[in-house]
């Protein structure tokens, strides 16, 4: 009688970031992982390395954190640790990360979500010891991934690590039910970047709208996300009621603003894959958006958006315009982005990333 084979043992998968609760794409992109099908074929752990801006509480989280860390590497069975990192603050806390993992024995993939703009500012302000640090670091891990192309080649250049894998985020999938019954919207322009981050272009979006509000009346532009606007915004808003400001949004409060908003802009100057970007696809929003990081990567001018330079007013004016002045081609391009998000499901990003475990777990 064959001998009877034993079943494989489960990877364990520990995720390093942010906390998925709190705001960001980083976290949108955390949860996300954790909700998919990856949470059934492995046994994913989160440890937390970032939680409050606050400095003692920022410390003793991530001391925590190397704690948990330390005692996860040293329990048995395969394993493998997925290190979610920014740039600045981010990427100092990872590099400790991953020079401790490989220590302990431990394979490492290093995910990098920063857009080139932020990736190529950081390394003009570092010095040659931090540079040569950050260096190691990449070097140390088994394998850095970036959400796009640009970004993978900007780490290969300020950085001179090769080999950076390209696996993008994953669009997300709406409640059932979300785009039935959806009738003809108002013509109305939504953002979701607010102007915490200087690189979410909001100032350049406000700029922007100086001239389109007065010149579209019966279209609504809103405007929402961390931080607090601009006196420039409160002006535009004082003068044209069509333009309003909404702060921070829930989830519930998100999605029925992008439910109710056909147009959706993104004014970036630097980017990665925006979680917001693929928000609005699923949604089958018209998109205009700058050429930077994935967005080209993920959508083709003309036929699936519009997109347009980066840091040009004028531009970005002009592609909203476009689009609230023609509603057909604005539903033809909101169709095009769905298909498109369809493209980038859970199946196809979290497909790239088992395939990725298994390979280097041990």
């Amino acid at each position: 009688m064959p001998a009877m084979s034993t079943p494989s043992r489960r990877i364990s998968v520990a995720h390093l970031g942010p906390d998925p609760a709190g705001g960001g794409g980083m976290a949108a992109v955390i949860r996300g992982l954790f909700a998919s099908s990856l949470a059934e074929r492995f046994d994913l752990e989160m440890i937390v390395t970032y939680r409050s801006n606050k400095p003692l509480a920022r410390f003793g989280t991530f001391f925590a954190a190397v704690l948990k860390l330390i005692a996860w590497s040293l329990r048995r069975g395969p394993r493998i640790a997925h290190v979610h990192s920014a740039v600045r603050g981010s990427l100092y806390r990872k590099s400790v990360c991953v020079f401790l993992l490989r220590a302990l024995r431990q394979p490492v993939l290093l995910h990098i979500h920063a857009g080139m703009g932020d990736i190529e500012a950081f390394e003009a302000r570092l010095d040659p010891l931090r540079r040569w640090v950050f260096h190691r670091a990449l070097r140390a891990a088994t394998l850095v991934l970036a959400v796009s192309g640009e970004s993978a080649r900007m780490m290969e250049r300020c950085f001179g690590v090769a080999g950076i894998a390209v696996v993008p985020n994953a669009a997300p999938a709406l409640p059932e039910g979300a785009l039935e019954g959806e009738g003809a919207p108002h013509p109305g322009v939504l953002y979701l970047g607010g102007f915490a981050n200087p690189v979410k272009g909001g100032e350049i979006l406000v700029e922007a709208l100086a001239s389109l509000a007065p010149e579209l009346p019966q279209a609504s532009f809103v405007l929402a996300g961390p931080g607090d606007p601009p006196p420039n915004l409160a002006a535009l808003m004082a003068a044209h009621p069509n333009v309003s400001w909404r702060g921070w949004l829930d989830e519930a409060a998100k999605r029925a603003a992008l439910s109710s908003h056909p147009i959706f802009v993104l004014p970036s100057t630097s980017e990665g894959l925006p979680v917001a970007l693929l928000e609005a696809m699923a949604w089958r929003r018209a998109i205009v958006a700058t050429r930077v990081g994935g967005v080209p990567e993920v959508l083709a001018d003309g036929s699936e958006a519009l997109i347009v330079p980066a840091g040009d007013a004028a531009a970005l004016a002009d592609g909203m315009r476009k689009l609230v002045e023609d509603p057909a081609r604005c539903e033809r391009l909101g169709e095009a982005a769905r298909a498109r998000a369809a493209a980038l499901n859970e199946d196809e990003v979290c497909g790239r990333l088992e395939a990725l475990y298994r390979e280097l777990a041990r």
